[in-house]
């Protein structure tokens, strides 16, 4: 696995290349959506090499979302942050469905120049039997997961959408590190995903060496992972080589002038 001083944006032009190399219009899935921002950025990335055929965006946009930040009943503990924490990011308070439904209007109309765009508003889980019906297909060549960080929802989706993959087709997860922000959110991402490659075919190949780290991860074997690998030594990326089996322990490490990335 490399550690890379990329940003979420660089490693989509990085599989934009890759695909293109491999003749690929790939299709494109998201879960967690909010605004769709990322979603924007991940389309217009990837079209810099080559054209993305298909982008599902799944989401909820429901406050029924608030029941699996926290498993602890009663009041909050005080080593995590209370959910009301959370109510600058949403753009209002996380209790309550207009804020989701405001950004879920804000979500359509961003999106609306995406060529190809569907949209299914239910959670990761109920989006399982909706996805071929709404989208055509069942493979897909980048799934960006980004839904509930709890361990045991993140663990729960990786396991499901492993499925929606296709063979040469790419994972991606964003806060995938242990950082004292994310711990205060009850973030347990990273740990989800050391469960995972343990249960799953896919290896690491990159993660960012940044706050909310992202990591992409391919099927083992595959010729996209081949090609990813290939495409980060041959280009002036700087990184450094650390064993997969470290990932579980990456830690982020605020420094006076950048962040970086601790197996330590």
């Amino acid at each position: 696995m490399k550690v890379v001083h990329l940003t979420r944006n660089d490693f989509y032009i990085v599989l934009g290349a890759a695909y293109k190399a491999l003749n690929i219009n790939p299709k494109l899935m998201e879960v967690g959506v909010l605004r769709g921002q990322n979603a924007i950025a991940m389309h217009n990335a990837i079209a810099q090499s080559t054209t993305p055929s298909l982008t599902l965006l799944i989401d909820s946009w429901s406050v029924e979302v608030t029941k699996g930040w926290n498993s602890f009943e009663g009041d909050t503990p005080p080593w995590l942050l209370p959910q009301e924490a959370k109510n600058e990011y949403y753009g209002g308070s996380v209790f309550e469905q207009e804020t989701y439904d405001r950004l879920y209007a804000e979500c359509i109309e961003n999106v609306k120049a995406l060529p190809n765009v569907k949209i299914i508003r239910n959670s990761s889980i109920g989006a399982l039997t909706q996805i071929e019906q709404v989208s055509g297909t069942n493979k897909f060549d980048l799934c960006y997961i980004d839904a509930t960080h709890q361990y045991e929802y993140v663990l729960r989706d990786l396991m499901y959408y492993q499925q929606f993959v296709a063979e040469d087709g790419c994972l991606m997860l964003n806060d995938c590190c242990f950082s004292p922000t994310g711990a205060r959110l009850n973030f347990g991402v990273l740990e989800a995903v050391g469960n995972f490659l343990k249960r799953a075919p896919f290896r690491p190949v990159a993660l960012t060496s940044t706050d909310f780290s992202d990591l992409m991860m391919v099927r083992r074997g595959s010729k996209l992972g081949d090609l990813l690998d290939e495409l980060f030594v041959q280009n002036a990326i700087s990184y450094v080589e650390v064993p997969d089996q470290l990932l579980p322990a990456a830690k982020v490490i605020q420094g006076a002038k950048r962040t970086n990335i601790s197996f330590i």
